[in-house]
């Protein structure tokens, strides 16, 4: 289709209220995606269509008020909606999951192959409770589908191999909303990375093979001086007089999030998602500030700055260091520095990583500073900090750790689950019958044993 017809066509499948503006028009990679939203994007609209004008993707906000419907008539709606799209799409595709949320039912539909569903084709759409199509998202099918295997591997030899894999003690930070753990809070674990591997079903070899990694060295804190103090975040990140906030917003109910830019800046005239994509993160600098002390925790510099310095890498490491001891100071007795090979990337930036210990040998899994100076500067362009709370670190009281031989009944409580997978390689894109290892009774991702209790802790996502 031309793209005026394309453009036509993605009106038949929404209206745009009249304070919403175009936003993206994108017509490449053989497909069209069209965007429009208010001053919030978030109840922003979206209509992507093949080159024939086929329906791929849609996104709409609900309405506020309408006359409401039972779930067997949004599922009803939502079958009609795909077979006026596809019409032999049910033909291929099973009902497979349904999820009820107070304001829409999402509806999932999947290729079944031998019982279990292909990872490459599916379907979701998501009716509102009143009625409407407001989430579509199309995958497709095949009409050629893998076969199922006449024998599978011994799945206990598999089981057996978490017996001899290697595992070691960390700690982590676990959000009882996402892990099977009480309440969120620091939990000593021994951990695997077999129990992210997946095993091919017919002859039960690992998918990857896990490469030994070199340990990891790490020094106290250095001892360096701390700047004078800058009063604003604005004066900490380097935001100049010539930058304008281009929005605030917040991304949770303790995370405040704030861009600025330049304001000469000049947006692209065309509307291409690229181009869109630079009208929001183009020359910017964000930084995300806690709601409740407005302190800073992390940012982000998207453009090249260039000095006329040249630091070495000593140097930049003790101004990451210095900017630690200045507005982070009551981390430091919780610091280490991991010891680095010198390195600058192309953009003139030396990289260091300060994790957080409850013991000079325990590390805190994924809770770290993470700074990037650049040598021609002098200035921080990156900056991420620690996401737990610090009064949490400050009250952790190490109790008993119980040795890996007495947690190791724990495993039994895994078991490994068929699925398919997609394999790329060069030339194709497969589905390959693979095993997962999983909670037994959910199926859900392990994360580990907990090495105090010795129970298994599993992902709720």
């Amino acid at each position: 289709m031309l793209k005026e017809q394309l453009a036509k066509r993605a009106l038949n499948f929404v209206s745009i209220p009249d304070d919403y503006q175009l936003l993206v028009e994108d017509f490449s990679n053989e497909q069209a995606k069209f965007m429009w939203s208010a001053d919030d994007l978030a109840k922003g609209i979206e209509v992507s269509l093949d080159q024939n004008g086929k329906l791929l993707d849609l996104t709409r906000p609900p309405s506020n008020t309408g006359t409401l419907v039972t779930t067997q008539q949004q599922q009803a709606l939502a079958e009609n909606f795909l077979m006026e799209q596809y019409q032999e799409a049910l033909d291929y595709l099973t009902l497979s999951t349904v999820i009820e949320n107070e304001d829409e039912t999402i509806f999932l539909y999947e290729q079944v192959i031998g019982g279990y569903p292909l990872a490459s084709y599916y379907t979701k759409i998501a009716v509102s409770k009143f009625g409407e199509i407001i989430d579509f998202r199309y995958d497709g099918y095949t009409k050629t589908p893998p076969k199922f295997p006449i024998q599978l591997a011994d799945k206990e030899a598999i089981l057996q191999q978490l017996y001899k894999a290697n595992w070691t003690l960390t700690m982590k930070y676990l959000v009882s909303d996402y892990y099977s753990v009480s309440q969120s809070g620091l939990y000593p674990i021994y951990e695997s990375p077999i129990v992210y591997q997946s095993f091919n079903a017919v002859n039960g070899h690992p998918t990857f093979e896990h490469e030994q990694e070199e340990p990891e060295s790490f020094i106290p804190f250095p001892k360096v001086s701390a700047f004078e103090k800058r009063a604003t975040i604005e004066e900490i990140i380097d935001v100049s007089d010539s930058m304008i906030k281009l929005r605030e917003f917040e991304v949770d109910e303790n995370t405040l999030v704030i861009v600025w830019r330049e304001k000469d800046w000049r947006a692209p005239a065309d509307k291409t998602m690229e181009n869109f994509l630079l009208e929001r993160m183009e020359h910017t600098v964000k930084a995300k500030i806690d709601k409740h002390s407005r302190k800073l925790k992390e940012f982000m510099w998207f453009k090249e700055r260039t000095g006329e310095l040249d630091l070495s890498f000593e140097a930049c490491r003790d101004i990451a260091c210095a900017v630690i001891a200045t507005y982070f100071e009551e981390y430091v007795p919780y610091l280490q520095y991991r010891i680095e090979k010198p390195a600058f990337n192309e953009a003139n930036r030396a990289f260091f990583t300060f994790p957080l210990h409850v013991a000079p040998d325990l590390q805190i899994e994924g809770e770290r500073f993470y700074i990037g100076i650049n040598k021609t500067t002098g200035f921080v362009d990156i900056l991420w900090s620690p996401h737990m709370d610090l009064a949490l670190l400050q009250s952790y009281e190490a109790q008993t750790i119980q040795p890996l031989k007495d947690v190791m009944p724990a495993l039994k409580e895994i078991d490994t689950f068929l699925q398919w997978s997609r394999q790329y390689d060069e030339n194709k894109n497969d589905e390959v019958l693979q095993y997962k290892l999983g909670y037994a009774q959910t199926k859900q991702q392990i994360v580990g044993i907990d090495a105090l209790t010795g129970q298994l802790i599993v992902s709720k996502l």
